[in-house]
């Protein structure tokens, strides 16, 4: 199966501008014309200094720095900034916490404002991790799913594999919207296999132990331990608090209630998933959440954690998983523009701005799941657009295209092919919509994570030669490493605006 993704918009406001732009450059109009009134009134150094301001609002308008509009970097310099000025890009957790023993995670940045609700599924013993975040009126869970090898399968199995994920995403943005699902996401994260999984495998399964096959395979795989990897796939939910109020209320306005309504929808879609053809391996835990995100902020736990989680029930040690007030770091800042340090780690995030442009095939992305040796998270984050909103949202579309075309067409500009691609990708839209597909926001980002920062400038490098050879257009995020990490390392389906008027 072939497919191709539609290319980025590049229109604005007004042929390609976007309204910040135009008010710059109608700024630097406005202050050349005031120039040019002091210099006759005999005031040239006023004037000269006018002009050079003229000169930096219309470059600041029209230049483009590592694919976006400086207009686009002005917010995010500044913010970051202010940050440091206030001292807030450094982070203390652990004792120095001041929440370290209440009911909030202590997570840094964006994802502080997380506390932990146990909800208690119908069996009466199996425990499900939820993430309430207060200020944003938001629950997320995440999902343990297991991934199948697309690569080996034949074209057939391959088609209907996609097929039924073209129905889940279906569901998840149609039915379950409704039911107050937001946004979801698809984490999966290449870790050491510091139990050596394939190695516990053949001890627990072999059944014939003294051949010579068996020696060797044994060998092997003991000798492949340092430098295996595994896999470990999670789909986050998250659903809006405000559409949950009612049923909430109802059942009393307690956490009990709030775990009873999610959990009904998490069983929903657990089996859509099921239903898709995706392995699951249930809802996290509290402590396997927090055992997650722990690992993730400090990669030298990784063989303490898994080791809990190896020991069989009843045996010597700590419970599986880890506290979930331990789940965050002892201590995080960011080095530089585009570093982020956190416990015994380094990570640089960077985000796909521009899918393939070329037709390509369902396995695209293996390379990058493949063949990198590096610690590494890809995250897709996704927000289902209601059926209304995006209604609206391809009108104005097709409706502003054709002023331009018309714009264009009287002043005798060039219209570019990207144009026209664009201008076709908005009627494919438009019919896909038509024809009852749900229409999504999302966002691709990888987290690289390394020991050192010379390990990590490799790793980087290793990751992005492969997103360019698969036709991808990554760029490295600068000024808000610390907000990428949560968004593109952690399984809490973050990193995308919230939606305004008819934007979709």
């Amino acid at each position: 199966m072939v497919f191709q993704f539609p290319p980025r918009a590049t229109r604005g406001v007004l042929l390609g501008f976007t309204l910040s732009q135009i008010a710059m450059v109608v700024s630097g109009v406005i202050t050349a014309v005031i120039a040019l009134n002091l210099l006759a009134a005999g005031r040239p150094g006023i004037a000269v200094a006018l002009f050079a301001v003229t000169v930096v609002l219309i470059v600041l308008a029209l230049l483009r720095f590592k694919g976006r509009r400086l207009t686009e970097w002005l917010p995010i310099v500044a913010a970051a900034l202010i940050q440091r000025g206030a001292g807030q890009n450094e982070y203390r957790g652990g004792p120095w916490a001041p929440n370290s023993v209440a009911e909030h995670m202590d997570l840094p940045g964006p994802a502080a404002g997380y506390r932990g609700v146990t909800a208690i599924t119908a069996d009466g013993l199996t425990e499900v991790g939820l993430l309430v975040h207060s200020r944003e009126r938001t629950v997320t869970a995440a999902l343990t799913c297991f991934g199948e090898n697309l690569v080996l399968a034949d074209r057939d199995v391959q088609t209907r594999r996609l097929t039924d994920w073209a129905q889940l995403l279906n569901i998840l943005g149609a039915d379950f919207t409704d039911m107050g699902l937001v946004r979801w996401a698809v984490t999966a994260r290449a870790v050491p296999d510091t139990g050596n999984r394939a190695q516990r495998y053949l001890a627990n399964r072999a059944i014939e132990t003294s051949s010579a096959a068996y020696r060797s395979l044994a060998e092997l795989t003991a000798a492949a331990a340092p430098a295996a990897q595994r896999h470990d796939i999670h789909v986050s939910v998250v659903f809006d608090l405000n559409r949950l109020s009612g049923e909430i209320r109802q059942g009393g306005g307690t956490d009990a209630a709030l775990a009873a309504s999610v959990l009904d929808r998490l069983t929903g879609i657990e089996a859509a998933v099921a239903e898709a053809g995706v392995a699951t391996g249930g809802w996290l835990s509290p402590r396997g959440f927090a055992a997650v995100l722990r690992t993730q902020f400090d990669p030298d736990d990784q063989e303490a954690v898994d080791l809990r989680a190896s020991t069989p029930p009843g045996g010597p040690g700590t419970a599986a998983g880890v506290a979930p007030q331990l789940a965050g770091p002892v201590a995080a800042r960011t080095v530089g523009w585009t570093t982020y340090q956190h416990d015994s780690a380094f990570s640089r995030t960077l985000w796909v701005a521009q899918m393939p442009r070329q037709p390509i095939g369902a396995t695209w992305l293996t390379p990058l799941y493949m063949r990198t040796t590096c610690r590494r998270t890809v995250t897709l984050v996704a927000q289902p657009v209601p059926a209304g909103l995006a209604q609206l949202a391809t009108r104005k579309e097709k409706v502003a295209r054709a002023g331009d075309e018309v714009t264009k067409r009287k002043l005798r500009l060039v219209r570019t092919a990207r144009e026209d691609d664009e201008a076709r990708a908005v009627e494919q839209i438009d019919r896909e919509q038509a024809a009852g597909h749900v229409r999504y926001r999302y966002a691709l980002m990888v987290a690289v994570t390394a020991r050192t920062l010379d390990g990590l400038d490799r790793d980087v490098q290793q990751v992005r030669r492969i997103l360019s050879r698969a036709g991808c257009e990554a760029v490295v995020l600068a000024g808000e490493q610390d907000q990428a990490f949560a968004a593109a390392a952690l399984p809490l389906a973050r990193g995308l605006k919230p939606m305004r008027g008819w934007t979709a």
